[in-house]
């Protein structure tokens, strides 16, 4: 696409076929992405074909829209400001933000408000300047007629739709394989060829065939070079994790386009232009409440990630030592005790062996859910540490944390677990348990025999449950 670019500059030199040549290369490209688009979904096969057909229709509007552009200027020679393929052109936005909201749909199927919020922030900063530059601008303009003052207005406008809705792709959760990057270079690059061509309207120092043509090429190339690349289908897989949150680029970006409402006062101030105050003062004021919103949902995120354990879901080790204190604090207010059990995978080292890290990943994983179905509701499920987990149990007496370790033992060895597509294995755990007060005065005494019951019940034959005051074998 690079050499066919570089050919489009190169046909004029011919002479007098030299514009026939130049828009039958262009319309190669062009024609070309539609194709590859279409070829990537036949071969790559993706389980959700929508939002890449939608692309496909879209990028096919905008060939139509070409063909019909060419009809009319070269082949009609007509000076028009607006032609049929104005509505044609107009109609791929919506086509391209449908098969983009599509993929965020399937990437991340729940409200996930910090992306919402960062797309937000960024589409309000480049909406007060595509009114101030480009809006205002072409409303205004007094050398045009209504209608194609609408047809100026209307194309920053959709540039603003798909803006908000590529910022939220890229700004949320899910793989980033290569046909991921090689769409979002493609959209950004739309967007920046059609701000400048916006201005370049504006200012009427558009030319045909100048270096924009070139920028419309690529985006064309980097939508077809992202269908047809390998890792396609692979975009719209489910991501159970949350985006990144607060990495430096994202950051970054987001400071930009914080300070951009008040940058673009300043400079309208000094250019002794129109201010816009208003609109200026209503996007300083809404992006400044996002980003609180932003801020707190970063402080929830980050809290959240203190007390949840990155890999099982489950509640963190410091977690589980807060909510101690708190129930043995209760303890001594009210009649009643809290136990403890400690959970450890039996010969777990010997599954990473065998399996590797990722098969001993899905152990942990599985025992954790496992763990959450067989507790009652008010426990708190804790991995403690590699492959030893921790139930916190308040109101539990001598009966209670036997029956329930029992019923967590069971869980475990009854039903073999998944290490891959193919493999099943039997996985079983020893337990170690203690009460406070009946068993220990403390919480540092009711971890530390808790921790050694659990010692017991491995020296024992393991696949076992013990308390200090009991043994019940497997």
């Amino acid at each position: 696409m690079a050499a066919v670019a570089g050919l489009y500059y190169l046909v004029p030199l011919l002479g007098s076929v030299g514009p026939a040549a130049q828009t039958v290369t262009y319309a190669i490209v062009i024609w070309s992405s539609v194709g590859a688009l279409l070829v990537g979904v036949y071969r790559n096969r993706p389980t959700r074909k929508g939002p890449w057909l939608l692309l496909a229709a879209g990028q096919l509007v905008t060939a139509s829209a070409d063909l019909m552009f060419d009809v009319y200027h070269f082949l009609l020679e007509t000076t028009a400001d607006v032609t049929p393929a104005d509505p044609l052109y107009l109609a791929a936005y919506p086509l391209y933000a449908a098969g983009l909201l599509l993929l965020v749909r399937y990437r991340t199927p729940g409200w996930n408000a910090p992306s919402m919020i960062d797309a937000a922030i960024i589409a309000i900063s480049a909406g007060l300047l595509s009114w101030v530059f480009l809006i205002s601008p072409s409303a205004h303009a007094d050398d045009l007629s209504p209608l194609a003052r609408a047809v100026m207005v209307t194309y920053p406008v959709m540039d603003l739709l798909l803006l908000a809705v590529a910022s939220r792709l890229m700004l949320g959760a899910g793989v980033r394989p290569p046909a991921f990057r090689l769409l979002s270079g493609g959209l950004v690059l739309l967007l920046v060829v059609d701000a400048v061509y916006g201005v370049q309207q504006v200012l009427g120092v558009y030319e045909d065939g100048n270096y924009l043509d070139a920028g419309w090429m690529f985006v064309g190339a980097l939508l077809g070079a992202a269908a047809l690349h390998p890792s396609m289908p692979r975009l719209t897989e489910h991501s159970p994790a949350a985006g990144p949150d607060a990495t430096a680029g994202r950051l970054t970006v987001l400071a930009v386009a914080a300070l951009l409402a008040p940058a673009t006062l300043l400079g309208q101030y000094l250019r002794h232009a129109p201010m816009h105050v208003p609109l200026a003062t209503a996007s300083c004021m809404a992006m400044f409440l996002l980003v609180i919103a932003r801020m707190a949902a970063m402080v929830r995120v980050q809290r959240q990630m203190a007390i949840t354990d990155a890999l099982t879901g489950l509640r963190t080790r410091r977690f589980l030592q807060q909510a101690l204190r708190s129930e043995a604090a209760r303890t001594h207010r009210a009649d009643f005790s809290v136990g403890l059990l400690l959970i450890d995978v039996d010969h777990f080292k010997r599954v990473n062996d065998t399996y590797g890290h990722h098969g001993g990943d899905r152990v942990l994983c599985e025992i954790a859910h496992r763990l959450r179905s067989l507790v009652r509701p008010g426990d708190v499920v804790a991995r403690y540490g590699g492959e030893e987990f921790a139930v916190l149990l308040p109101h539990a007496g001598d009966a209670d944390i036997v029956a329930i370790g029992e019923r967590i033992r069971r869980g475990m060895a009854t039903a073999p677990i998944a290490v891959d597509g193919e493999t099943l294995i039997t996985v079983t755990v020893s337990i170690g348990a203690s009460i406070l007060p009946g068993h220990v005065l403390t919480t540092d005494d009711l971890t530390l025999t808790a921790d050694r019951a659990l010692y017991a019940a491995k020296e024992a034959g393991r696949n076992r449950l013990v308390t200090s005051q009991r043994d019940s074998s497997a």
